[in-house]
């Protein structure tokens, strides 16, 4: 059974979460409200960034395709550079408050860079890709007769 994923707003709302995580990071945050969610939020984008990106890789005749890939590797590189400011910041919730969470930050800011590797990988293959026109010169010249 074939399902209907609606990618636009899924990645709009994944880089809604994205930024508001780093908003987190960058705030003062209470730590004993936000970390836990905040962690769970991380692992949640992870995951969602994962799937979305193995449903575009197989969906290789979807019309929007690179535009979709596009938006997606925008957003690697976003939640990359929150997993980066999470370790590298100063903020009340940071591996710098929180050395266990280190090295899962690390692990996820490596598989962020990978999904971004393989998305770039995938754009460059079908940009050489030549895509049949959807109504051929007959079709057209048909359609255009009377005008």
């Amino acid at each position: 059974m074939n399902k209907h994923i609606n990618f636009e707003d899924n990645i709009f709302i994944l880089n809604v979460r994205v930024r508001m995580i780093q908003d987190i990071l960058l705030l003062e945050a209470d730590q004993d409200l936000f970390l836990k969610k905040t962690m769970d939020d991380i692992d949640f984008i992870d995951d969602a960034l994962g799937i979305l990106l193995d449903d575009l890789l197989e969906n290789i005749h979807l019309i929007e395709r690179n535009e979709l890939l596009d938006n997606l590797s925008l957003i690697e590189e976003e939640f990359a550079g929150v997993l980066s400011l999470f370790l590298n910041g100063s903020g009340t919730i940071s591996s710098g408050r929180f050395p266990a969470f280190r090295e899962k930050i690390i692990f996820l800011h490596s598989h962020s860079l990978t999904r971004k590797k393989s998305i770039d990988d995938s754009r460059k293959q079908s940009d050489g890709v030549i895509m049949e026109p959807l109504v051929s010169p007959a079709e057209l010249n048909e359609l255009l007769k009377e005008y």
